[in-house]
């Protein structure tokens, strides 16, 4: 099952440093990951989301779910989306209790002067808690969410029916 993760920081930059440090994770093989958004919040409350469409390898379909969760919290625009289909995504979303509370809580702990990561991806267990003491330097707040089977297949069906058409 897909997890949706998000790293919460208390200053602007250590999210990028934290991003940074996950994708090495990842080129060693320590884990996978689908997709990357880092969401910056400096001290005027202006927010910046960075979404990754380069960490997309195994299957186009996916690398949407974290940049609609972005979207949920800061209220912009996912860069892949546009205008009624990504409010309809999601909504899709936010009908779901799990992602619903995973995004309210994000929502609270992304202050001006902040910084967040959101990961989706697959966890793997025996090398978790390896990729947690890389982490430690970083001084995270850790949210995680499962995304139901359902919920990830609706959102990529109507992502393809859209590039479709």
């Amino acid at each position: 099952m897909a997890h949706l993760i998000a790293l919460v920081f208390d200053d602007p930059f250590k999210g990028e440093e934290a991003r940074a440090a996950l994708h090495r994770m990842a080129e060693e093989g320590l884990l996978d990951i689908h997709e990357s958004v880092l969401i910056t919040r400096n001290a005027e409350g202006e927010t910046t989301v960075f979404q990754e469409d380069s960490a997309m390898r195994r299957d186009q379909r996916t690398g949407h779910i974290a940049g609609l969760i972005a979207a949920a919290v800061t209220g912009t625009t996912p860069f892949i989306l546009a205008g009624t289909l990504a409010g309809r995504l999601v909504g899709k979303l936010m009908d779901h209790g799990v992602t619903s509370k995973f995004v309210r809580k994000l929502k609270k702990e992304v202050k001006p002067g902040t910084s967040a990561v959101v990961l989706f991806g697959e966890p793997d267990p025996e090398r978790r808690q390896k990729i947690g003491e890389r982490l430690e330097g970083f001084g995270a707040k850790i949210f995680e969410s499962d995304l139901p089977p359902e919920v990830q297949q609706e959102i990529e069906n109507e992502i393809e029916r859209q590039k479709a058409a």
